[in-house]
């Protein structure tokens, strides 16, 4: 019986010793620091995210709540929050870096996921399509774009009309015209063509239409002065279309 008793007394004494020392241990949270180099805007996305959360104390707030309600931003790929006493949260957040535009205010992760992002990423290229989703438009660019470089061709647009044809903006200012069918063929041709007579030539290009079954069409464009942009009988007229043939070898 005084065994009980004592057990119980020191029980007693260590629930209110708890209760004592708690309210001490589980401060209030008063600063959230945010490792890495977060933008401003991304420091302002996540002002504006852990506002939608009661903080409690130090030891009693949900960590997991936390971490879910920052992925709700939609450009973290990873959240990782921990507790410094006595005080303290911080936050690790592992950015989805973009990898292209996405119409006028998304982005596109290297995958194709569509972010929101709350920073602006300039000189990527800028992808859109009315049918294609954005994993396929993806996909299309980067083999474009792998076939591209192989001759010194950088891709900053690639749009897909309402009627499903693609067009290709390159870095140089020359638009391709590539329709809707056969994509990959025609870009091979256009390639084959621009390697072997039009790389070389001086001359700006103003477009190039490779929707024909054997051939290219290219425009080239004027000089600020009205003059063609040509040289040589071969051109002509900066408005006449010039008609390069390749057969399937390339000669």
């Amino acid at each position: 019986m005084i065994r009980r008793f004592l057990a119980a007394v020191s029980g007693v004494a260590v629930l209110a010793l708890f209760a004592y020392v708690w309210p001490a241990l589980d401060r209030p949270i008063r600063t959230v620091i945010v490792a890495g180099e977060p933008t401003q805007a991304e420091r302002l996305g996540i002002q504006t995210s852990m506002s939608k959360i009661e903080l409690g104390g130090i030891l009693t707030t949900d960590l997991d709540e936390v971490e879910r309600q920052l992925r709700t931003m939609g450009w973290t790929r990873q959240v990782m929050v921990r507790r410094q006493w006595p005080d303290r949260l911080e936050v690790r957040l592992h950015k989805v870096v973009p990898v292209a535009k996405w119409g006028d205010d998304d982005y596109l992760a290297a995958n194709g996921d569509p972010l929101q992002l709350p920073s602006e990423y300039p000189n990527l290229p800028a992808l859109s399509a009315h049918i294609s989703s954005p994993q396929q438009t993806m996909e299309l660019y980067r083999l474009l774009q792998l076939f591209a470089a192989r001759q010194g061709l950088t891709i900053m647009t690639l749009a897909e009309s309402p009627q499903g044809e693609w067009e290709v903006g390159f870095e140089n200012g020359m638009d391709l015209k590539l329709g809707g069918s056969d994509v990959n063929g025609r870009m091979q041709r256009f390639l084959r063509a621009y390697g072997i007579a039009l790389k070389s030539r001086p001359q700006t290009i103003e477009y190039v239409d490779a929707r024909y079954t054997n051939g290219i069409a290219v425009r080239f464009g004027f000089h600020q002065n009205g003059s063609a942009d040509a040289s040589g009988p071969l051109l002509g007229m900066a408005t006449q279309l010039l008609r390069t043939h390749t057969n399937d070898n390339g000669s």
